[in-house]
């Protein structure tokens, strides 16, 4: 498998080494978008020989951003990529294998429009190749947008001249630090402005709240990116505001811009004058995609781009037999499970038989192969008399031959991202071995849940009877009637390994899928609890690096910086949570 990165900010030189010098103009390499929108696409890089890869996840699917060659120095000292290096077939191929090892038939995203020849001639009949029209990029040269010349443009310039005779005092200033402040707070004047008549603050805010995250990770990191933006004033007053980055060393990104439309010509006047302020060796200005929104397609084309940079989307044609072939995985998983775990066959048949679902499992595929599985098993956590959706993390494998080659992180990686949007909240596990306790909490596990031995008399216990016993307990998991079913047929195949006397309790693990839903519980059982928690580093479900601001039972959700809040990795917020819960589990088959 090829090894991945999670992106950061530290990772800026190294991506723009390619970027910068290279051909491409799509605003998707803009690194401050890379950076700012890594907690939506959980963003990795790899470097494939001299190729520069990107994978991150569109919605729910695994997706590849087309490859970006290495520039390579000139004889006259510059960097350039040559346009027969732009794509490397082999690289092509070897990222579709990495998909497939993850689970996911492959998809190619932002493929301009002359590779999709060259890709149909090198594997023909392969992929549909589907025009993105709603996220084309909307190209000009600088020179058009800072002097709005010709009759085209003539209302753009009517605009300009109105807001100069209203507002003859107003001030252009560069965007820094200081005044991050005063844009958030023009921001949130804009979406209550953009309200439609009817709508709730809140369930508006909800269908921007991806945005505005976006923007407020860009400020927080404003330095760090070394972002460049721009500010109009009108009697002290903030009224228009921008910002971006470069793409490459000719053209730049423009990745916000909001205004006071109360202020006609605001949008325009902030257009021209930060085009005009920019270095004079951007001679490209990409405005972004429209995102299929009527309005913004209608300004952005009535300023008359110079280049529509067409992207076009590869998927699979047909479903591959990696993943049709379901009779095939069950089995190799199933083949699998009894190489490193060595259990009896009659217990492997009742888990496969009873337990195992197609849709439970989580697989790496190596050559055709599974090299890889683990289970995530729906449960439901009793949190003080709240039922919590709880994935039980159950035969985690990686076969022999290829151990200590990351396919066992990739696979944990792939499930948590996925059980996040199933909407699971926690996963449990018990290490099979002292060893991968290290191993988990890497993985962002915490030991805040014991596995404790099974009640006296659960050979002839009743549902009711062991339903009555569990629901007593303040914070653990319990089993469905089905699930007690299993327990039965498996205590009859082993009453030995259910003797109460001599076991003795497990130290089981517990992980937090979503930070925001696990805060809401722990700050309904703690109304009097009041502080803000910011996690970090998530490298598996980057939605959950975030301030949470708690007080009287609720949580709050920002980017906004709070220098005093407490700050918890992923694993930390397990224990964080569960510190004195005493969460416990038993009767997991394990």
């Amino acid at each position: 498998m090829i090894k991945f990165h999670s992106l950061s900010t530290t990772d800026k030189d190294l991506v723009q080494r390619f970027t910068m010098w290279g051909n491409r103009q799509n605003c998707d390499l803009s690194f401050a978008n890379l950076i700012s929108w890594r907690f939506l696409y959980n963003t990795q890089y790899a470097i494939v020989g001299d190729y520069l890869v990107f994978r991150f996840y569109a919605g729910h699917h695994l997706a590849y951003m087309t490859p970006i060659a290495r520039p390579e120095l000139q004889p006259d000292g510059t960097l350039h990529v040559d346009p027969s290096r732009e794509l490397s077939i082999e690289v092509l191929k070897a990222i579709r294998d990495d998909s497939i090892a993850m689970g996911h038939p492959f998809l190619l995203m932002g493929v301009c429009s002359y590779m999709v020849e060259k890709i149909e001639a090198a594997l023909p009949g392969t992929f549909d190749m589907k025009l993105s029209r709603d996220y084309s990029d909307y190209i000009y040269t600088r020179e058009k947008l800072a002097n709005l010349a010709g009759k085209h443009l003539q209302s753009k310039r009517n605009h300009i001249n109105k807001f100069k005779k209203l507002y003859p005092g107003y001030v252009y200033k560069p965007l820094t630090p200081d005044l991050i402040p005063e844009c958030l707070r023009l921001e949130q004047e804009w979406r209550r402005n953009q309200e439609e008549p009817g709508q709730s603050a809140t369930t508006y805010d909800e269908s921007r709240v991806e945005e505005l995250r976006s923007m407020t990770r860009a400020f927080d990191r404003w330095e760090r990116l070394q972002l460049t933006g721009g500010t109009i004033w009108v009697d002290g007053k903030l009224v228009a505001f921008t910002f971006g980055c470069p793409i490459n060393h000719c053209t730049f990104d423009v990745c916000v811009e909001k205004a006071d439309t109360s202020y006609e010509g605001a949008f325009t006047i902030i257009n021209q004058e930060f085009v005009r302020h920019l270095p004079e060796q951007y001679t490209y200005i990409n405005r972004e995609e429209d995102m299929g929104e009527e309005g913004l397609r209608k300004s952005k084309l009535s300023y008359k781009p110079d280049l529509l940079l067409e992207k076009y989307t590869l998927t699979e044609k047909r479903p591959l037999a990696d993943f049709e072939d379901q009779e095939r995985i069950d089995k190799e998983t199933r083949a699998l499970w009894k190489l490193v775990f060595n259990d009896p066959e009659p217990f492997i048949e009742l888990y496969f038989g009873r337990v195992y679902k197609s849709e439970y499992n989580y697989t790496c595929q190596i050559g055709r192969h599974v090299v890889a599985a683990l289970q995530a098993l729906p449960y439901t956590l009793l949190y003080h008399g709240r039922e919590v959706p709880t994935a039980y993390m159950s035969g985690v494998s990686v076969h022999p031959d290829w151990r200590k080659q990351d396919v066992g992180n990739n696979l944990m990686r792939q499930a948590h991202f996925a059980i996040y949007h199933k909407g699971v909240v926690l996963a449990t596990l018990i290490p099979a071995e002292q060893w991968l306790y290290g191993w988990y909490r890497k993985c962002g596990y915490a030991e805040c849940i014991t596995c404790t031995p099974p009640p006296k008399g659960i050979g002839t216990m009743s549902y009711d009877e062991l339903d009555r016993l569990q629901r007593l307990q303040p914070c653990g998991i319990i089993h469905d009637r089905e699930g007690y079913d299993i327990i039965q047929a498996d205590y009859r195949l082993c009453p030995e390994g259910y003797d109460d006397g001599r076991k003795q309790p497990l130290q089981g693990m517990m992980r937090v899928i979503n930070a925001l839903k696990a805060l809401q519980l722990y700050a309904a059982r703690h109304p009097d609890y009041s502080g803000t928690i910011r996690v970090q580093n998530d490298k598996d479900i980057p939605r959950n690096n975030a301030y949470y601001r708690i007080a009287r039972g609720t949580v709050e959700m920002s980017d906004e910086p709070d220098a005093s809040a407490l700050k918890l990795d992923i694993r930390q917020l397990a224990d964080f949570i569960f510190k004195d819960e005493n969460a416990t589990m038993t009767l997991m088959l394990n």
